[in-house]
């Protein structure tokens, strides 16, 4: 019984001692558990190598090392002091936030600031579930939860403007206030924003600030005045005013101060008193109360009654929505952005992920092979060739002050040509989406060419204020709606730019594994043209701001150029599946990009039912007009009346010629293209040069339909396609007619030199005396016919170059 009683008082003692470890342990209290990620080893050398290895090579209850819970002062948002010291560098760190439906945001937040070897960051974890996944891959991380959101809500999107996104806001602003009050300097940044540069570096430049923030101002504002000079470094500074404009709060770097902490407390109170206050719209009242400019010409001035010193990061820099994905600012202003915030956006989180996509800055993919492991399709957008691009260009930065101007209201020509224009597009986009399912491919999107800013109330063209130069390369959230298809629109679509995804694997954008198609040009087709070559489609790479072309669209990438072309035929086919059929060669090719979707079959293959829905312009005067298609045509037949230049007197007509001219001349080049005749865009004499070793080599290896009946051009050249043949008789007889309708203007009373001498010197004395009137609209229009015969020479060098040298490979 001895045994029995020792063994009882033994196994009790080992209870008391486990109940006593277990005391020490962390324990969580629902949503605002306390457990911190394990983020380090054994000390600061291993964190700063490996923080990640680190972690993962920790058992989960491991308390070792420097990770070890017991005496921790935790905060309101349940971070405790000593994590942050212990990932703090140089008395600063960096903090986000968010719940697990923003993993991938997270993780390319997370793998933006790795990419630059910055490791004093921390993510707070709003829900159990964002918690276990970063604490897995290493990611320092605490659990915060939410003061006021419930469980279920703290996991989903929180969709801005609602009530759960004002509950998540005071979840923000009392962790900013957590960390003034850690002795550390804290820059606080939205999970949507992607990180370039390290910033510390330029907030380090300001040690009188007590805070930094972004703006959302759209014009830049650092070289407005001499005396701004001597505080820039690096060509770099501030903007000019402090408290300009309207801060927004996804970026603010707050030194560890009591005036910081002052302005942050009062701010939390105020939040907590009322529950209908806006923390960002809070903010700028409290810093703007007794807000003064820059005494110096530095851009830090007082604020907050005199409380703090503040300064507006430059919005070229540190970018908003509007600067950096819509103006494309930095690239205007040369200039190597710190970062990017996706604000200024449609279409909620998918909006937000697509434009990062777009601007091939988004790292959130990097873990996901299934989304570069499909089969793709893409194609060339064509514009309208008849819209006056310069009434755009009229509406925008430098040409016009927007803000004295009226708002654009229903019935304005520029908005009806805008419309027009867009709406084309989107027909197109609708019939490729038709094909691309038919052949069980995801659709790469074509980038969208709009003529004017979408602004959420009337305006007059363009955002007022901003910098934008008009037409331009427009976000897809412009245009698409995208946020109803949630997920599914990633099962369908992918971005314009997708080709240098920068987590695309390496090796599988090349020429073997992509194929072009070439489609028989119709009278729709001929009306087009394609997008001006001067609107740049990719953005330059952030960090450097370097130029490499617009490779990241398949329109203009140099490997899908150089890939071997596969033809439709001679004629339009009747219906989906004549398609695939005409494509089964290439069904296994990794891409295949159609140099049209215009007039691939007879009739309309898409129906708007299937469709994702288009989104809207805003706005004008009274409304928003929402895009339709229901009278755009992709599928009328060529015919010589259609093709023919307009009649009637030059002053009339000759804008609408120049124009038609320069739409005919793509077209002849683009046919070119199609029927995989050269892999150039032969628009200059360089141009075509260049093609002569292009076209025996493509011949060699295209996989072409069976030839149709052979033709000939002026008895010299001979082509197997019937439509190339036609489309240049067409241009040759548009060229031929426009210099005859010239020479009949200025020519009209020389019939016969012979019995009008008389006639012709009276003529050339008028001519003379009218010379003198000439107006500046008369002027242009001559310029306008001397292209006409530079055309004419350039379509003589395409037919004697590309069509002789074709006819020669045979």
């Amino acid at each position: 019984m001895r045994d029995v009683g020792a063994a009882m008082r033994m196994a009790l003692t080992m209870m008391v001692m486990v109940f006593a470890l277990l005391a020490c342990a962390p324990a969580p209290v629902g949503a605002r558990a306390t457990v911190e990620a394990r983020a380090v080893g054994e000390g600061d050398v291993l964190r700063a190598v490996a923080p990640r290895r680190a972690l993962r090579s920790l058992p989960f209850m491991s308390h070792s090392g420097l990770s070890s819970p017991t005496h921790r002062h935790h905060m309101s948002t349940g971070v405790s002091l000593e994590l942050i010291e212990r990932i703090a560098i140089e008395h600063a760190i960096i903090v986000t936030w968010a719940n697990f439906h923003y993993f991938d945001f997270a993780m390319n937040w997370v793998n933006h600031l790795e990419a630059l070897g910055v490791k004093n960051y921390i993510v707070g974890a709003m829900d159990e579930d964002l918690y276990e996944a970063l604490r897995k891959i290493g990611v320092n991380s605490w659990l915060m939860g939410s003061k006021t959101i419930d469980a279920g809500a703290v996991k989903r999107d929180f969709g801005w403007g609602t009530p759960t996104f004002h509950k998540m806001g005071r979840d923000k602003i009392r962790l900013i206030n957590d960390f003034t009050k850690s002795g550390v300097d804290v820059l606080i940044s939205d999970i949507d924003v992607a990180w370039m540069r390290n910033p510390i570096p330029f907030f380090r430049r300001y040690p009188s600030a007590d805070i930094l923030v972004s703006s959302d101002n759209l014009s830049n504002s650092t070289h407005r005045t001499e005396r701004q000079a001597q505080f820039r470094v690096d060509d770099e500074g501030l903007q000019e005013h402090p408290c300009g404009g309207t801060a927004n709060i996804g970026m603010m770097w707050f030194r560890s101060t009591k005036g910081s902490q002052a302005l942050t407390d009062e701010w939390v109170r105020n939040l907590e008193k009322d529950d209908k206050l806006w923390d960002q719209a809070e903010f700028n009242n409290l810093m703007r109360r007794g807000c003064q400019s820059s005494p110096d010409g530095s851009g830090v001035g007082a604020g907050y009654d005199g409380k703090v010193q503040l300064g507006a990061l430059p919005v070229a820099l540190f970018n908003n929505g509007h600067t950096f994905f819509t103006q494309r600012l930095p690239e205007h202003l040369k200039v190597k952005p710190y970062a990017l915030h996706a604000t200024f956006q449609y279409e909620g989180t998918p909006g937000k992920r697509n434009r990062i996509r777009e601007a091939n800055q988004w790292l959130g993919d990097r873990d996901t092979p299934e989304y570069f492991e499909q089969k793709f399709m893409s194609y060339t957008p064509r514009v309208l060739a008849d819209v006056a691009l310069d009434d755009f260009a009229a509406l925008g930065h430098p040409n016009t002050k927007t803000k004295s101007m009226p708002p654009l209201k229903e019935g304005d020509p520029v908005l009806k040509e805008h419309m027009r224009m867009v709406q084309h597009q989107i027909k197109q986009l609708y019939e490729a989406n038709a094909i691309a399912k038919k052949l069980g491919r995801v659709l790469i999107l074509p980038p969208f060419f709009c003529g004017l800013d979408r602004v959420w109330f009337p305006h007059a063209g363009v955002f007022p204020g901003s910098m934008l130069r008009l037409p331009f390369i427009c976000p897809a959230d412009h245009v698409m709606a995208m946020e109803p298809y949630g997920a599914k629109f990633t099962q369908e679509y992918r971005e314009y730019s997708f080709l240098r995804n920068p987590s695309m694997p390496a090796g599988v954008v090349t020429r073997d594994n992509a194929r072009r198609v070439s489609v028989p040009p119709n009278g729709s087709f001929l009306k087009t043209r394609d997008i001006p070559s001067e609107y740049a489609m990719c953005f330059k790479s952030g960090d450097t701001n370097e130029d490499d072309g617009d490779e990241c669209v398949p329109a203009r990438n140099r490997e899908f150029l150089a890939a071997q072309s596969v033809s439709l035929g001679s004629d339009a086919l009747a219906t989906l599946d004549d398609v695939a059929a005409a494509l089964s060669s290439v069904r296994d090719v990794k891409f295949i990009h159609f140099e049209t979707v215009i007039g691939v079959t007879t009739y309309s293959q898409a129906k708007t039912t299937e469709q994702l829905r288009m989104g809207i312009f805003c706005c004008r005067l009274g409304s928003h007009d929402f895009y339709k298609v229901d009278e755009v045509e992709l599928f009328e037949k060529a015919t010589a009346a259609q093709l023919a230049l307009p009649s009637g007197n030059a002053t009339e007509t000759g804008d609408v010629a120049a124009n038609n001219t320069d739409a005919m001349m793509d077209n002849a080049t683009t046919v070119m293209t199609m029927l995989n005749m050269t892999t150039l865009n032969a628009t200059t004499i360089d141009d075509v040069e260049g093609v002569e070793s292009k076209v025996g080599e493509n011949e060699s290896v295209r996989e072409m339909s069976p030839p149709t009946t052979t033709t000939t051009l002026d008895s010299q050249v001979t082509v197997s396609e019937t439509g190339a043949v036609e489309t240049v008789k067409v241009a040759q007889q548009k060229v031929d007619e426009g210099e005859k309708e010239n020479d009949a203007d200025n020519d009209d009373d020389n019939d016969d030199d012979d019995d009008n001498e008389d006639k012709k010197k009276d003529k050339e004395d008028e001519d003379k005396e009218e010379d003198k009137k000439v107006s500046d609209e008369d002027e242009d229009i001559i310029k306008k016919r001397e292209k006409l015969g530079v055309d004419k020479a350039q379509l003589k060098l395409i037919k004697e170059k590309l069509l002789g040298d074709y006819d020669d490979t045979n």
